[in-house]
């Protein structure tokens, strides 16, 4: 089956870990992504390993009018949400219910940081 093995690196841009250690913007460590067709395709984050079930996906599928993104953060758990891209230009972000083995997508106002995903200093 034909596949895209790549290696991601890491947006250190703004985070404490940039500041510590000199870090480039993007930077080390480099993270393998593997891109396959999988009834649409589908890109397991953090591994080359098809099969892993604890890597985190992204499923996307071709629809009429547009895209459907499935949300795995939860390797071989159920989707958190959905987003989904309209041919004409429109998006939405759709989070699953708590189906108790993936905890649903969350929506933030548009001026909130995760600080958790960035390392970020904290702003007090």
């Amino acid at each position: 089956m034909q596949e895209l093995r790549t290696y991601v690196p890491t947006f250190y841009r703004g985070s404490d870990e940039a500041e510590r250690s000199g870090k480039n913007e993007f930077d080390d460590p480099h993270v393998p992504v593997l891109v396959r067709p999988a009834d649409g395709i589908r890109i397991v984050l953090g591994t080359h390993d098809y099969f892993d079930i604890q890597a985190p996906d992204i499923q996307l599928e071709r629809r009429p009018n547009g895209w459907a993104i499935f949300l795995h953060p939860v390797g071989g758990g159920d989707s958190s949400g959905y987003v989904y891209f309209l041919d004409d230009g429109r998006s939405f972000l759709v989070p699953e219910r708590d189906l108790g083995t993936t905890p649903p997508t969350r929506l933030l106002k548009w001026d909130a940081v995760v600080s958790e995903i960035d390392k970020l200093k904290s702003h007090e």
